[in-house]
């Protein structure tokens, strides 16, 4: 008798943020399995010109992609009050899981209003680190 074993398969998607075009893009680019990035399958010589966030697998109340280092809003209820709070999205390797920066997990968080990120507008993120001091 065979035992099948059910295979799970899922897409790991991440945007490229390039320095020098200052945009994201997705096209040509893909991950080898210990993180290397590649473009067209060839390996990219000054790496350091490209940031690469990963996608949450969450979306947010207008239904926009939420990834790795986006600057949110989210509703915490507390007391009978509701008051709106900003953060970063961050990954947290030692939970696995993307987590508010010095917050709950994203899942915990709910009425996710997606802002913006620190590179298509980095004013915002500026007046986001200066809230936090």
């Amino acid at each position: 008798m065979l035992n099948l074993v059910p295979v799970m398969a899922f897409t790991i998607r991440f945007r490229v943020w390039d320095k020098q075009e200052k945009e994201f893009t997705q096209k040509g680019f893909s991950l080898t399995l210990d993180g290397k990035l590649l473009k067209f399958g060839q390996p990219i010589p000054n790496e350091d010109n490209y940031i690469v966030n990963s996608f949450t697998g969450l979306k947010d109340k207008y239904d926009k992609d939420l990834f790795e280092e986006d600057i949110i809003e989210h509703t915490v209820a507390k007391g009978g009050n509701l008051t709106q709070h900003t953060g970063v999205i961050r990954y947290n390797n030692e939970h696995g899981a993307f987590y508010l920066e010095n917050g709950p997990p994203l899942l915990q968080l709910f009425s996710i209003r997606k802002v913006g990120n620190p590179y298509e507008n980095p004013i915002l993120y500026d007046l986001y680190l200066k809230s936090k001091s």
